[in-house]
């Protein structure tokens, strides 16, 4: 009953990804809803979770047509997943401004990571074309999760 319960919002999530944001690009520009649950996810559960949630939405993805590299998503979720993880019950224990800035830089990482793998050839010949790009992607989904917050915020997600 508890994987049920637990399957059934990473399904809702995946299929959110799937069919929604292609229809919210900009240009080449995608939110990403996935990274946004695992986050959630790992700080409410721990890390475990967070590295299995992350890996299996990153295979996933990567089984799709829209992926680019195999195993790219899954690897950086999964890393995702576990710092995020080390969030669980810090609310209460830090600084919230350190917090949010923990979570912030979480998501700014993965995007570095995925944005350095996948657009490695603009690193090494246009820097300033990668560094747009990155911030193109994570400030799209970083509006997203900021909108999020008025919803639910990662305070009472503990």
């Amino acid at each position: 009953m508890k994987w049920i319960k637990l399957a059934t919002p990473v399904l809702g999530v995946f299929l959110l990804q799937f069919y929604l944001a292609e229809f919210l690009s900009i240009r080449t520009i995608r939110p990403d809803f996935l990274i946004i649950f695992i986050i959630y996810f790992s700080i409410k559960y721990g890390r475990f979770y967070g590295v299995l949630t992350g890996f299996a939405l990153g295979i996933l993805i990567d089984l799709t047509p829209v992926a680019s590299y195999f195993g790219l998503s899954a690897l950086t979720y999964s890393f995702t997943g576990y710092l995020a993880g080390y969030l669980k019950g810090k609310y209460s224990h830090w600084n919230p401004l350190y917090f949010h800035l923990a979570w912030i830089g979480i998501l700014a990482f993965h995007f570095f990571l995925f944005s350095y793998v996948r657009y490695q050839f603009l690193f090494e010949t246009n820097g300033s074309l990668f560094w747009k790009k990155w911030s193109l992607t994570a400030g799209y989904t970083l509006g997203f999760f900021l909108a999020a917050q008025f919803v639910y915020p990662l305070k009472d997600v503990e």
